[in-house]
């Protein structure tokens, strides 16, 4: 447009803009020969194609022809339409019967197949076997041998079934792994533990109500991470009421439980406490997974995520709790369990080998066994302290998330208060919502990952994945 007007091209109530939009108006440019040039470049850079005039129509007979196109135009419009209202159904099962070739093509590629027959061999949801064989039924000559998890073939996919509460947090599960056939799924415990993690590091009512808002909006380009801030903004606000936070400030709202920043110590013992109870249930689930569901009962009795590894978790805490001069149980027997419990896992194999009746004792040398045991035995009263000292973070990132505003309320006084210590107060509560709140959020699943997921989770299953909705 802008070349045209320098040209000496003139545009009267808009008509050239117009005429551009629409895409289908001719142009008569009439222009001195010595500008020929210029003009044909612009022209050509624009998309203009040239047309030749007729000689002898008249303008009258243009116009005619022309309306007598758009008569035909609008007549064929009309055709398209009624077929495309006989058709409608066809139409918008179009997207998905393209969808359906697809991913037949793709099975038959992996299909056994002869000159009168295909093979196909897949995993079938039990529940939808018999509408399978009912579909397979319908055909001649076809048939379904069904086999239950057979030994001979590789492990079978895991189809995941958990409630609406849950069903978000299965996408921070598969960062991990998918939970293999012969393992719980973690899911419902990872929603519960990771939402009580959250709250208790990142408790603040406004703040967690300003993730619920947020998620609504993040919900809109991406359903499972918008479900997921909702939930761990429900669990901040919830601890945000037991602390008395509202927007950082403490003397808002009545405190229900706790106030972190003045009850330090009690935070951080009852963080450690905490963390005992979860990785106790977590032992508890690893044991459930090796013993019934892997019948593994080396690694389920006498592994370090056994139950002798469980006692010598105990056994740990209470030497501990000695130390500090509290003593539910005697030193001695508290030493004693630990010694037992290493001399079970030292001797995991031969025991469990004698009992089951299986040979060789040794997968190697018996020199090479007990120096590789001796060594994990380090490895195992290690990981039970870092385990116990790890939980210690949630309650200093509670104590922290306080401590933080009272930084910016500092910034604020400083500066007079007014407007510039209010501006102050709501830049600190945005850097909390966002670098704090992102990373607790990590924390979380450190400890997940980390602390609990050792002791009960291997995730090197597959989904399931149905070439139809089961």
């Amino acid at each position: 447009m802008k070349l045209l007007e320098r040209l000496g091209f003139k545009d009267k109530n808009n008509n050239l803009n117009q005429s551009i939009e629409s895409g289908n108006e001719d142009y008569l440019l009439v222009y001195p020969k010595s500008v020929e040039d210029e003009v044909n470049r612009t022209i050509s850079s624009l998309g203009f194609i040239d047309k030749e005039i007729p000689e002898k129509s008249s303008l009258e007979q243009i116009k005619k022809e022309y309306k007598e196109n758009q008569e035909k135009l609008e007549e064929v419009n009309k055709k398209l339409e009624k077929i495309k209202e006989e058709n409608i159904d066809d139409l918008k099962n179009l997207p998905k019967t393209i969808d359906f070739y697809k991913k037949s093509s793709k099975l038959k590629d992996k299909m056994l197949k002869g000159r009168k027959y295909f093979y196909l061999s897949g995993w079938v949801p039990q529940s939808k076997l018999q509408v399978v064989k009912d579909t397979v039924d319908k055909y001649e000559d076809s048939l379904v041998d069904q086999k239950k998890n057979s030994q001979t073939i590789a492990n079978p996919p895991t189809k995941l079934k958990n409630n609406k509460i849950a069903r978000p947090f299965e996408f921070l599960v598969n960062m991990y792994g998918a939970p293999n056939y012969n393992e719980l799924d973690p899911t419902g415990f990872f929603a519960i533990t990771y939402m009580l993690l959250y709250g208790l590091m990142f408790g603040d009512l406004g703040q967690g109500l300003i993730f619920v808002l947020a998620s609504f909006l993040i919900e809109k380009k991406n359903k499972i991470f918008g479900q997921l801030v909702r939930r761990i903004g429900f669990s901040a606000s919830f601890f945000g009421l037991m602390y008395g936070s509202f927007f950082g400030i403490e003397d808002l709202i009545p405190t229900l439980l706790i106030k972190p920043f003045d009850n330090i110590l009690k935070v951080l013992v009852a963080s450690v406490a905490f963390g005992v109870i979860l990785l106790f249930i977590s032992y508890i689930l690893g044991i459930y997974n090796k013993l019934h569901k892997q019948k593994d009962l080396e690694e389920g009795f006498f592994g370090k995520e056994g139950i002798a590894g469980l006692i010598m978790m105990i056994s740990f805490i209470l030497i501990i709790l000695n130390i500090v001069k509290v003593n539910p149980i005697p030193m001695p027997v508290s030493i004693i369990s630990l010694i037992l419990s290493i001399v079970l896992m030292i001797f995991k194999q031969p025991i469990s080998r004698k009992l089951l009746d299986i040979h060789p004792i040794y997968d190697k040398s018996s020199s090479d066994y007990y120096i590789e045991s001796s060594f994990s035995i380090i490895e195992a009263l290690l990981s039970v302290f870092s385990n116990l000292v790890s939980f210690t973070r949630v309650g200093a990132f509670a104590i922290n998330h306080v401590g933080l505003y009272m930084a910016f309320e500092v910034m604020s006084k400083l500066v007079g208060g007014g407007f510039i210590g209010i501006i102050i107060l709501i830049l600190g509560n945005i850097l909390i919502i966002g670098l704090e709140g992102m990373i607790v959020f990590i924390q979380g699943l450190r400890l997940e990952f980390y602390e609990m997921f050792s002791k009960y989770y291997k995730g090197d299953g597959q989904k399931f994945s149905p070439i139809s909705k089961l």
